[in-house]
């Protein structure tokens, strides 16, 4: 039973996760979910991702091109430097060492990137992680039961809706700062058309203003703003009981966020949403160096590292603390919602069945604690009113045949009652002691006529707009009765009939029970009904009848005998047995109606 009836919970929650018109829709849910510095998901805010070197052909692309516009950097400071040697030998003025010593052109030599750092490498600052908060729930998998609970896996998927207030906000945003870095060399032209890594020239080359000759380490940085799509993640999720005794609760505990296998999110960036700062190019060469940040961003290896640092985001441990928190506290309300409830302190103990775990425990606790709280809507006098077909309150019953009976040697061919209403079955109760639970659901102990004082029934209303109220014990039974005695002799045809109006009355009688509980969530659940026995004995009815028949105090003293209320506690009995599908159908519709209000209050 453990793992389906844990299925069951999360299947009955995934609903509600899912559907916006609830309360417990899961971008609502995330909306209030708290980041470890005290801000929301919305956005969630990332210091630093370093997204380290972008190798494969695709790193060397990024990496050529941000040398090639260093190369036209190093020409223009160079042929800068010439015109300010020749300006200086012109004027006649001295001309410093680093300017006469250079070359007559820079045709020696090429440029590359660096032999020692070949790779581009790209960071991100000051991060903001928009929309994380649309998103929807997938199933429960790989469901297996541990030491002291559950666990499995959920899957979360991203971007999942378009609509009301995430109209145009199904992909994730983020935006921030990048830094790309390349270092480059000027390395001695071999004339072989190389497009590897180079080692710098030996070769000095002074006076290049903003150039550091041979090597450099090339920096550009801005703002930019990607959107993410086809995101999902793996979250682990373990299920245990926390505290214990009276004050035990149903915790969650995130112990993993991963990307999920198989997905396969894209990252995008538009050429509009990427800035450059230009601090030591001009102008002309800002066309190259916005490519080469654009095709690092795009670059297989920057998608690879941003899955990974958005998973490290939401794996950090105080954000999982967080996330365990905001599920520890859905599943609460969507127990609540279902059972009712607990005050601190209220929840029964004991364990009642074969041994069953602590989660399962737990949630049997619940149940028993919702049929005894006379605030709950499962409060059995409540569950009674609900139950309309066959309706309980009262409960009638066509006819009861108790076939030939004999008094005081008074011969009866037949003894029938008819219109029977059993009125006070409201008044019943399933004390925590008489719910066990079984390998497919639980058997209960119904006890009638034990609730005094007349109580109001949460839920109900009368026809005046009141309360019903707990009906005072005993449960009384009314109807009509036939008696027929046989003709005397052969030569009379008909039959005398004594006809009048019967009351019985039952002391604390008890009805035990066998429910299964089938069905895959709370919506579809089905409860059947395998076993039912009145426990009452004769003793425990007292029989009235009136009649203006003489034969009135026979006919009383027939009914109180043992062997006629033997006979009317067998076909009450077998009457109950007969109904159990009724029964079992009635308590399946009042109990999904119960949950579907409160679940959706």
């Amino acid at each position: 039973m453990g793992t389906t009836l844990v299925t069951f919970v999360y299947t009955t929650m995934r609903k509600r996760l899912n559907n916006p018109g609830s309360r417990f829709w899961l971008p609502t849910v995330l909306g209030q979910v708290k980041a470890p510095d005290g801000g929301s998901l919305n956005p969630l805010r990332a210091p630093v991702w370093q997204l380290d070197t972008l190798g494969s052909e695709h790193g060397a692309a990024v990496g050529d091109t941000i040398a090639d516009s260093w190369w036209m950097v190093v020409a223009d400071a160079f042929d800068a430097a010439v015109e300010r040697r020749n300006e200086l030998e012109e004027q006649g003025r001295e001309v410093p060492p680093e300017l006469r010593d250079l070359p007559e052109n820079l045709n020696a030599f090429i440029s590359g990137r660096s032999e020692a750092h070949p790779w581009p490498s790209l960071s991100f600052s000051s991060l903001d992680i928009h929309h994380l908060p649309n998103a929807s729930v997938g199933e429960l998998t790989g469901l297996t039961k541990t030491a002291g609970g559950y666990r499995g896996t959920v899957r979360i998927t991203l971007g999942a809706y378009d609509t009301g207030k995430w109209a145009g906000k199904s992909r994730i945003r983020i935006t921030g700062r990048y830094r790309l870095r390349q270092e480059v060399v000027a390395a001695d032209d071999s004339g072989d058309d190389s497009t590897g890594p180079l080692p710098p020239t030996t070769t000095m080359v002074r006076g290049l203003e903003g150039v550091s000759w041979p090597t450099q380490v090339v920096e550009g940085k801005g703002h930019v703003a990607l959107t993410v799509q086809d995101l999902a993640f793996d979250v682990g999720v373990g299920l245990h009981v926390s505290g214990s005794g009276s004050r035990r609760t149903l915790a969650a505990r995130v112990d993993s966020i991963r990307v999920a296998a198989g997905s396969r999110p894209t990252f995008s960036l538009a050429e509009e949403d990427l800035t450059i700062e230009d601090e030591w190019t001009d102008r002309e060469l800002l066309g190259g160096w916005k490519q080469a940040a654009l095709d690092a961003i795009r670059h297989p290896d920057a998608g690879a590292a941003f899955r990974a640092a958005m998973e490290a985001a939401l794996s950090e441990p105080g954000q999982r603390e967080e996330f365990s928190t905001a599920v520890t506290q859905q599943l609460a309300a969507v127990l609540d919602g279902m059972l009712g409830a607990v005050p601190d302190g209220a929840l029964p103990t004991g364990e009642t069945g074969a041994g069953p775990g602590p989660v399962e425990q737990y949630l049997f606790d619940r149940v028993r604690y919702a049929v005894n709280s006379p605030s709950s809507d499962f409060y059995p006098p409540a569950v009674v009113h609900c139950v309309q077909d066959p309706g309980l309150a009262p409960l009638r019953i066509a006819s009861l045949d108790l076939g030939e009976q004999s008094i005081d040697d008074i011969e009866l061919s037949s003894v029938r009652l008819h219109d029977i209403t059993v009125e006070g079955i409201p008044n019943v109760l399933i004390p925590p002691q008489d719910a066990r639970l079984t390998a497919d659901g639980i058997d209960v102990g119904l006890r009638f006529g034990r609730i005094a004082g007349r109580p109001d029934i949460p839920g109900t209303r009368g026809t005046d707009g009141s309360p019903h109220r707990v009906p005072e014990p005993p449960l009384v039974l009314t109807g009509r009765f036939e008696a027929v005695f046989p003709p005397d002799d052969e030569n009379e045809d008909e039959d005398d009939v004594i006809r009048g109006d019967i009351t019985a009355t039952v002391m604390r009688p008890s009805l035990l029970m066998g429910l299964v509980f089938d069905g895959p969530d709370a919506d579809a659940l089905q409860i059947s009904v395998p076993s039912l026995d009145l426990e009452l004995s004769p003793g425990e009815l007292t029989v009235d009848v009136a009649t203006g028949d003489v034969f009135r105090e026979v006919i009383r003293t027939l009914f109180n005998s043992v062997a006629v209320k033997a006979k009317i506690v067998q076909e009450i009995r077998a009457r109950a047995t007969a109904r159990k599908d009724e029964i079992a159908a009635g308590l399946t519709a009042a109990t999904r109606g119960i949950i579907a209000a409160n679940l959706t209050q």
